[in-house]
């Protein structure tokens, strides 16, 4: 008998391996296709901060750092009469860009984007299917829904050189964490708080999610009985706090190491402005004194072009006719960042019903934004990412040996695919969500958060940056994840666990 059972496990734990093989090929199709990674005109900057910090480490040989001192001529020019850094960009995830770049291995950007993809998605399976029988492997549970997501935008996002993959990583573990943290052995949330705490230092809109994720997590311990419930309201708020930290840390290594002041860009002064309360506030009581932002208004008059009057180009434009933050003095524009937080304020008791409808006008447009697009580089993305990488040509031939370019007949109807993909699996979640018995309870709070994680994103990057399809893609394609993760399951008795409280 035992012969027997032996021999009908061999073949299923064979299915199992080549099911998560062809996952994996899958997740990394797009990386195969392109030859190569695929970046935005930001990636550079990463190359750049990423490069300097680990010339301080390891320097380039002699011949390479000849060659990349031409390259950084403009940069340490500017940086004589601009002695600031920009806060808004990772030095984590720089180090790990400039890692691989420098190793002639950029691609591996996508390989550690996947690897820690599987390994969250891996241990949120893991510790779910100790709340409820689920009827299937920890592979299967971790291959299909991954299976059912690379049919819309996550292997653009895996080949993607910037961290907006991070952000579904995050959430996932989130979710997991809220339904079953009190189930967790020490070695899973040794694993889960490494790989959410590398996640939310990756991006200034992640700690803005995880700070609207914990009134959901308290809320759900508020609703639950038994020991352990809160572990989850403490795991994202030492979330929060631990990128707080990180972003401290970094401003006094800056203000120390470089001598530098850390200048955030200010997006949310931006944001308000371009939708209206902002700048009918600032309309109403400038000039003043006592107000940093002021002096941004006036920059904002130096010209009639109405298209200055857009987020991008008030916070990245230096054109006379387009630019205003820029175009400021060094010292004003450090006031005018550090205000943005006390400016939004300002505004929110002065115009609450604007602003709160100008924050839910951008997420609800920002939930239709979904296309994959920004994803692929055209030339003035390929052109941007080199100038702002401030290194030589020839360190960054990587850039243009690529396949997939913006303007080719296959990205709107990909795009169109996506979108009915999304909506059909937004259908079925919630009305899985709906049908009673269907799904066991806990599986559907794991799926309730992540539909809460992708509203909330929706919120941060539409009502605090500015709507654009990367922030939506990045984290839509977790719908039809969770639709296959719903559909898959075998529905049956609670499984008894060990130690289970209740």
């Amino acid at each position: 008998m035992t012969a027997k059972y032996a021999s009908q496990e061999s073949p299923r734990w064979l299915r199992g391996i080549l099911l998560f093989a062809a996952t994996v090929i899958v997740c990394l199709a797009v990386l195969i296709i392109n030859r190569g990674p695929l970046f935005y005109f930001d990636t550079g900057s990463y190359f750049k901060q990423g490069d300097a910090a680990l010339s301080l480490i390891s320097p380039m040989s002699e011949d390479s750092g000849k060659e990349i001192g031409t390259g950084h001529a403009r940069t340490e020019e500017a940086g004589e009469k601009d002695q600031t850094t920009v806060g808004s960009r990772s030095m984590a995830y720089a180090l790990l860009v400039a890692a691989f770049w420098r190793a002639d291995a950029l691609g591996g950007v996508a390989g550690a984007h996947l690897a820690m993809l599987l390994l969250a998605v891996w241990l949120a399976m893991r510790v779910l299917q100790r709340t409820a029988q689920t009827g299937r492997s920890t592979l299967q549970l971790v291959s299909i829904p991954l299976l059912a997501a690379s049919t819309t935008a996550l292997p653009f996002y895996v080949a993607y050189v910037m961290p907006d993959i991070f952000t579904s990583v995050m959430l996932i573990l989130i979710a997991a964490v809220v339904v079953a943290g009190r189930y967790m052995h020490p070695l899973e949330w040794l694993g889960a708080l490494a790989l959410a705490g590398f996640a939310i230092v990756l991006h200034p809109s992640h700690l803005g999610i995880a700070v609207l994720m914990v009134p959901f997590a308290v809320l759900a311990a508020l609703l639950r009985l038994g020991q352990g419930r809160w572990l989850a309201a403490a795991f994202v708020t030492g979330l929060v706090v631990l990128a707080i930290a990180e972003r401290k840390a970094f401003e006094f290594a800056a203000e120390t190491v470089t001598k530098k002041e850390v200048l955030y860009t200010p997006h949310i002064t931006a944001r308000l402005i371009v939708d209206g309360p902002g700048l009918a506030y600032l309309n109403d009581v400038c000039p003043r004194d006592d107000l940093a932002t002021c002096a941004l208004h006036e920059a904002l008059s130096w010209s009639d072009d109405p298209y200055r009057l857009t987020a991008t180009h008030i916070i990245f434009e230096r054109s006379e006719n387009l630019g205003s933050f820029r175009l400021m003095p060094i010292e004003d524009q450090q006031a005018v960042a550090a205000e943005q937080r006390a400016f939004f304020l300002k505004v929110l008791a002065a115009r609450p019903f604007g602003t709160i409808l100008a924050l839910g006008g951008n997420a609800a447009e920002q939930l239709g934004m979904n296309s994959i697009r920004m994803t692929i580089p055209n030339e003035a993305v390929i052109r941007n990412a080199k100038s702002l990488s401030g290194l030589p040509e020839a360190q960054l031939a990587v850039l243009d040996n690529i396949v997939l370019t913006r303007d080719q007949p296959w990205l709107h109807p990909v795009n169109s695919i996506h979108a009915t993909i999304y909506l059909i699996s937004a259908i079925v979640v919630i009305g899985l969500l709906l049908w009673p018995g269907r799904v066991a309870p806990p599986l559907k709070l794991f799926a309730l958060f992540i539909l809460i994680g992708v509203a909330v994103n929706a919120l941060v990057c539409g009502g605090v940056s500015q709507p654009a399809d990367r922030y939506g893609a990045r984290v839509m394609w977790l719908l039809p994840f969770t639709a296959a993760f719903l559909l898959v399951q075998r529905t049956g008795p609670p499984h008894a666990t060990a130690g289970d409280p209740t």
